[in-house]
């Protein structure tokens, strides 16, 4: 399979800097040919001018010297010369013997080129004639020869003179020159024609794997791509099937890369979830106590805005300068401190926790702020319990030691006052063993361990057992106890359930309600819903103090509950057996005009 080589390499840089680099190199080196080349044949021509002009001299020379008329000897070789040659013949004494009108050889240029040939036999020399700016060859020969008409033995020395045109030589090789030159051109043109091949050859597969390797390229393009490539036998082949091979193993990595990323952000976001819905609030911050993470958790129990956010220095998000002091405090002792304070906003009770961050790359220190208000509510409430169990415990076995000591020291010989202490004993053990059966009670109902038994019933039918129980008590105190409402009202519930929600709240509404006073239990039906209301004309509850009298132990008017016998732990009884039940109570109240206690049951 080939790879196409379009015209788009023509853009490659990689190709035109191995065009430059072809052409800064070439150029000159071709330049330094051609030069060396026109000197060589400028040389080689004027040396073969030269040779010929002289074998021509030494044939003229010849013929001179044998003949007697030399002007004759002259015009006969004329023809044979070229344009730009000329012949003189001299005697020594530079007369003109070729043409005797001609007056003597007198350029100075010439006289040398004689007087040479006469003192070494030949002269040969590029010289310049008159005021011709051209070079032109000068030959001479000397010539020995017998004077027409002499006898004897006796000679006469003339010298041949030729002299020629350096034209004749430049001619021929300007053709060579110029043929050099064209010659050394088309062979550039073609080196560069077939370097460009080859350039594009290595160029067009590269350009093509850069195009194919980006991001861009879905993968079977890219390793359709490398797989052409690869089946060139060069070096470019080989880094091609490199590159597959590669690809491999990138995407492999990329893939293990993806997975650790997903896992890593999976866990990031489930350490986000789980610290978002922690009521706890969290804080992260550096060495500089600059904010890295903080949570929703933080935001609220510090009212920090979502102005705040990681980056902000802490004082800039909390302005509590016992916190901040316990956290600069740990982030220069590094080591874990804690600090109990009260919110300054809502007086909330908070404990902060301060853990540095030492055996990490992320020096810092993690801050956890936790709202211990109901914690101390409930401590309050159990100094409450146990202050309430020791009174109502104590009032009781008071009165019970006080009438045996009476009785034991000698109130028995009195019969009346002993039935009278007798009967205080009794009264003070039933209050006792009622209150200690509360608190039993509470306890399971709280627990969880009051076995109740759900069961249909009329709940008209427990109201009367209840009110026929409570009739002597309210007419011993002069209240009027009476139920409104329908004459059946069926439920689901438990019985004994039941009746100790209707017991606790009649008893209660009895003890607060005064003479000539009215109880009403009303029965309704919301819904499908059955209601009971207990209301009273009685003292009423303060608005303030609704939400503490279901609470063990609470009472109003302290004093005049236990005046009237109450142990505290009815209301409480009340709510908790309520919960079981799956029903909701409310209470409405206003001071002086009674109250209503509303128990609401699951259809």
């Amino acid at each position: 399979m080939k790879v196409a080589v379009p015209l788009t390499w023509l853009r490659s840089k990689l190709f035109w800097k191995i065009a430059g680099l072809y052409v800064l190199l070439s150029v000159p080196a071709m330049i330094g040919l051609i030069a060396s080349v026109v000197s060589q044949l400028s040389s080689q021509g004027r040396l073969i001018h030269q040779r010929e002009c002289q074998a021509l001299l030494e044939q003229i020379a010849a013929d001179i010297s044998t003949t007697d008329d030399v002007p004759s000897s002259l015009r006969g070789w004329q023809p044979k010369l070229n344009s730009g040659q000329k012949v003189w013949v001299t005697n020594s004494a530079g007369t003109n013997l070729g043409d005797p009108v001609a007056d003597a050889i007198t350029d100075i240029a010439l006289e040398s080129v004689v007087r040479t040939a006469l003192q070494t036999g030949q002269a040969a020399r590029q010289i310049r004639l008159g005021t011709s700016l051209d070079d032109v060859l000068a030959l001479a020969a000397k010539v020995e020869r017998r004077p027409p008409g002499a006898n004897g033995t006796a000679t006469e020395s003339l010298v041949v003179i030729m002299v020629s045109d350096a034209a004749q030589s430049n001619s021929a090789v300007t053709q060579l020159t110029t043929t050099a030159v064209r010659t050394a051109i088309y062979t550039w043109l073609l080196t560069g024609l077939c370097l460009c091949l080859v350039a594009a050859g290595v160029v067009a597969p590269l350009q093509a794997m850069s195009l194919k390797l980006q991001t861009t390229v879905m993968r079977n393009e890219r390793e359709d791509m490398l797989l052409s490539v690869s089946d060139r036998q060069d070096e470019v082949g080989q880094v091609a099937s490199a590159l597959y091979v590669l690809e491999d193993e990138l995407q492999d990595r990329i893939q293990s890369l993806e997975k650790a990323g997903q896992e890593a952000t999976a866990a990031a976001d489930l350490l986000t979830a789980v610290l978002e819905s922690m009521i706890e609030g969290v804080i992260a911050i550096d060495q500089e106590q600059r904010i890295v993470y903080l949570n929703q958790g933080a935001r609220k129990l510090l009212s920090i805005g979502e102005a705040i956010r990681p980056g902000h220095r802490l004082y800039e998000a909390v302005r509590i300068p016992a916190f901040l002091e316990t956290i600069e405090e740990s982030l220069s002792a590094r080591r874990a401190l804690s600090l109990e304070y009260r919110s300054p906003r809502d007086k909330a009770h908070h404990v902060l926790s301060v853990t540095p961050i030492v055996h990490s790359s992320y020096a810092g220190a993690v801050a956890v702020v936790r709202d211990i208000s109901e914690m101390r509510k409930l401590e309050a409430m159990r100094r409450d319990f146990v202050s309430g169990v020791s009174h109502e415990l104590k009032t009781p076995l008071t009165v019970i030691q006080a009438c045996t000591d009476t009785l034991l020291g000698g109130a028995l010989s009195d019969q009346e006052a002993a039935e009278r202490f007798l009967k205080q004993i009794e009264e003070q053990s039933e209050r006792l063993l009622q209150l200690i059966l509360g608190m039993l009670q509470l306890a399971r109902v709280e627990s969880g361990q009051e076995v109740l038994h759900t069961e249909d019933l009329d709940a008209v039918d427990i109201v009367e057992d209840v009110l026929r129980d409570f009739r002597t008590v309210a007419s011993s105190r002069g209240v009027e106890l009476r139920r409104s409402g329908p004459e059946t009202l069926p439920m689901h519930t438990d019985e004994q359930a039941l009746r100790t929600i209707l017991s606790n709240l009649v008893d209660n509404a009895l003890k607060h309600t005064d003479a000539s006073g009215k109880v009403t239990v009303e029965l309704s039906l919301v819904g499908n819903s059955p209601c009971i209301a207990v209301r009273d004309t009685g003292v009423g509850i303060p608005e303030e103090l609704l939400g503490r009298i279901f609470e063990r132990f609470y009472r109003v008017e302290k004093d005049r509950s236990r005046a009237r016998g109450g142990s505290g732990l009815g209301l409480a009884i009340v709510k908790h057996l309520c919960l079981a039940l799956k029903a909701t109570i409310g209470v409405q109240s206003r001071l002086g005009e009674g109250s209503c206690f509303t128990v609401q049951f699951p259809a």
